[in-house]
C-alpha cells in the first residue's frame, strides 16, 4: 500500500555554508523529522541551542551625539583602572578621526589625544593601571594614560604598532625599522624599555614577513607572523634568563593583531586569505585550509571579503551567547563595513552574516546598564559606539533588521518522483504580532510565498510593541493551507521578516502528497 500524504517536521542541523552546494540529501531522523544539514544563506540571525535561527539582537547607541562629526570609529577598548580604594573605575577608549577619546562610562566622550594620523590600526594593553595605546602609524608614537595623565609613553620605547601583556610585562612589536623584533618591558613597568629586565627577541628576521600579532595564551606568548609566508612561534619562560622561542608551524599565521580571539579552550585567528582558524587545529594539522573554522564559508569569503584590508579586521568574543563577531570589509570597501558571526557552541561551528550591523571595530565591554554584564560594543562608521545584545529586534530602536534564512533544495529521498506541497507550519515563540513570509521554490519555478502572522495570548488591541511577548515564551505551531503549493521533484524553503521586532523560529513543517512512500 502507498501512503499518499505525509507531514514532515524540519529542524536545523547546521548553519550558513556557502560551499556545500544548493542541493542536500534529505536526512530523516525518525518520526518524519527532516534534519536540514546547512543553510545556503543566513542573514541577521543567531542560533538557539536546538539549532533554531533567531533574529540577531538589536542595538542601541552608547553616545547620544556622534563623535568628531560622524567620524569612523576604528578602535575600541574597555579600560578599567583599579586605583587604591578597592573600587575599579571603568573608561571606554576609542580611536575616531584624528583623536583618541574616552568616556567615564556615561556615553560622553572627551579628548585624550588629538592630531593623530587618521585611520591607522590601533592596539591597546593595560599594565599596573597604565593604559598603553599605539597604532601602525610610523609618525605617531605610543601613548599612555593612567586615568589622570595622558602623554606619550615614557621610558624611550620603540615605535611599536601592537602590544599585549604577558608575565607582568608589556610585549610589543611592529617597529617599521625592525619588523621581526619582539620587545618586552621591565617587569611591572610598561614605561621601562631600556632598564634591567627589558629586552627583545628577534623572530626569524628577514624571512619575508613581519610580526602581525601577539597574544598571551596558556602561560605562553603566541607570536604570529605574516602576511606573506606565515608562521607561528611560542615564547616560553618566566623571565629574561629563560625566555625561549620555539617555532610551532610554518605556512600560516595571523593577518592582524585585532582579529586574534579566545574561544572555548582555544585561540582563533584570521589568516591573509581571509580564512579563520584555530591554534589547536593548526598545531595538529599545519597549513590545512580545509581544517579552518571558516571552511564552510570559503566561497563567501573569496567572493566578498576585501582581504587587502584584512589586517584592520577585528574579532570579539560574545562569551555569554557563545559566538564571535568579526568586523570586516567587504565588496571593495576600504574600511570595515560588515559583521560576521561564528557560533562556537556547536561542532562544527555555525556561521551567519549580519549585513544590518555596520561595525568599524568590535570589543567585549562590561555594560553598567545591564547589571555589569559583558556585551559586545562596536565602533560605528558614523561616529557612534553601539551596544549589541539588546532585547529589541531593531537597530538603535527604529531601524528594521532584515532577517532571512534559506534551505538547500530537498528531495525527500526520491528526486525522480513528483510530490505536491499542500500545507505548511512554523514552530516559533510568538514574540509579537508581526508578519513572517515563508517562500518555497519548486525546481526551476519562480518562488511562491505565504504569510504567517504571529499570534498568542496577549490582547492585540492592547499589545505593546517591544514589551509584550505573546504566548508566554512557549513554542507554538502556526498553520496555513497552500492551495497553490504545486508539484515538485526538489524544493527549497526561505523565511524572511523585515520588522523592528524579534523573531524566534525553532522549526517548520510541510504536508506533502505523492512520492510513493510505503507504509511497510
Amino acid at each position: 500500500m502507498t501512503e499518499r500524504n505525509r507531514f514532515f517536521k524540519h529542524v536545523f542541523g547546521g548553519g550558513f555554508a556557502s560551499d556545500f552546494g544548493s542541493d542536500a540529501e534529505t536526512i530523516l531522523a525518525g518520526n518524519n523529522t527532516v534534519v536540514i544539514p546547512y543553510l545556503v544563506d543566513a542573514e541577521n540571525l543567531v542560533y538557539d541551542l536546538d539549532g533554531g535561527p533567531i533574529k540577531s539582537p538589536g542595538t542601541t547607541k552608547l553616545n547620544s551625539s556622534a563623535v568628531e562629526s560622524g567620524a569612523y570609529v576604528y578602535g575600541l577598548v574597555d579600560a578599567w583602572f583599579s586605583g587604591t580604594t578597592g573600587a575599579p573605575v571603568q573608561k571606554r577608549v576609542i580611536h575616531a578621526g584624528t583623536k583618541i577619546l574616552k568616556d567615564d562610562a556615561d556615553g560622553t566622550f572627551d579628548d585624550l589625544f588629538t592630531g593623530l594620523e587618521s585611520g591607522k590600526i590601533p592596539s591597546y594593553t593595560m599594565l599596573e593601571d597604565l593604559l598603553i595605546m599605539t597604532s601602525n602609524s610610523t609618525t605617531d608614537v605610543p601613548k599612555s594614560w593612567d586615568n589622570s595623565t595622558a602623554q606619550s609613553l615614557a621610558g624611550s620605547p620603540p615605535n611599536f604598532a601592537i602590544c599585549t601583556t604577558h608575565k607582568n610585562r608589556v610585549w610589543a612589536s611592529g617597529n617599521a625599522a625592525l619588523p621581526s623584533r619582539l620587545y618586552y618591558s621591565a617587569s611591572l613597568n610598561g614605561a621601562d624599555w631600556t632598564g634591567r629586565g627589558s629586552g627583545h627577541i628577534d623572530i626569524d628576521p628577514s624571512d619575508g614577513d613581519i610580526v602581525t600579532g601577539i597574544r598571551s595564551y596558556k602561560d605562553q606568548l603566541i607570536v604570529f607572523k605574516g602576511p606573506n609566508i606565515g608562521s607561528i612561534h611560542v615564547i616560553s619562560g618566566n623571565a629574561p634568563f629563560d625566555f625561549a622561542k620555539n617555532p610551532l608551524v610554518t605556512g600560516v599565521g595571523a593577518v592582524g593583531h585585532n582579529s586574534i580571539f579566545n574561544f572555548r579552550d582555544d585561540l582563533g585567528f584570521m589568516w591573509a586569505d581571509g580564512s579563520i582558524r584555530s591554534l589547536s587545529a593548526t598545531a595538529a594539522q599545519g597549513d590545512f585550509a580545509q581544517g579552518a573554522l571558516s571552511a564552510p564559508i570559503s566561497k563567501w569569503i573569496r567572493t566578498h571579503l576585501n582581504i587587502t584590508k584584512a589586517n584592520q579586521f577585528w574579532a570579539a568574543n560574545n562569551d555569554e551567547y557563545g559566538h564571535i563577531l568579526f568586523s570586516v570589509a567587504i565588496n571593495g570597501s576600504a574600511t570595515n563595513n560588515y559583521t560576521l558571526m561564528m557560533d562556537y557552541r556547536f561542532s562544527p561551528v555555525r556561521w551567519a552574516i549580519w549585513p544590518a550591523y555596520l561595525s568599524g571595530c568590535v570589543a567585549s565591554v562590561v555594560d553598567g546598564d545591564t547589571n555589569n554584564r559583558r556585551i559586545i560594543m562596536a565602533g560605528g562608521v558614523d561616529g557612534f559606539v553601539r551596544k549589541y545584545n539588546q532585547a529589541t529586534g531593531a537597530i538603535d530602536g527604529t531601524g528594521a533588521i532584515n532577517y532571512k534564512w534559506t534551505t538547500p533544495f530537498l528531495n525527500y529521498g526520491n528526486p525522480i518522483m513528483l510530490k505536491n506541497i499542500e500545507q505548511a507550519s512554523l514552530s516559533l515563540v510568538a514574540e509579537n504580532n508581526n508578519t513572517l513570509t515563508l517562500g518555497w521554490t519548486r525546481d526551476s519555478n519562480a518562488k511562491q510565498t505565504v504569510n504567517f502572522t504571529q499570534s498568542g495570548n496577549a490582547v492585540l488591541d492592547s499589545f505593546t510593541l517591544g514589551t509584550d511577548a505573546l504566548a508566554g515564551g512557549a513554542i507554538i505551531d502556526l498553520w496555513t493551507e497552500m492551495t497553490d503549493g504545486g508539484e515538485f521533484h526538489s524544493i527549497q524553503y526561505q523565511l524572511s521578516e523585515s520588522a523592528t521586532t524579534k523573531t524566534n523560529i525553532h522549526g517548520f513543517g510541510v504536508s506533502i502528497t505523492g512520492g510513493g512512500w510505503s507504509t511497510a
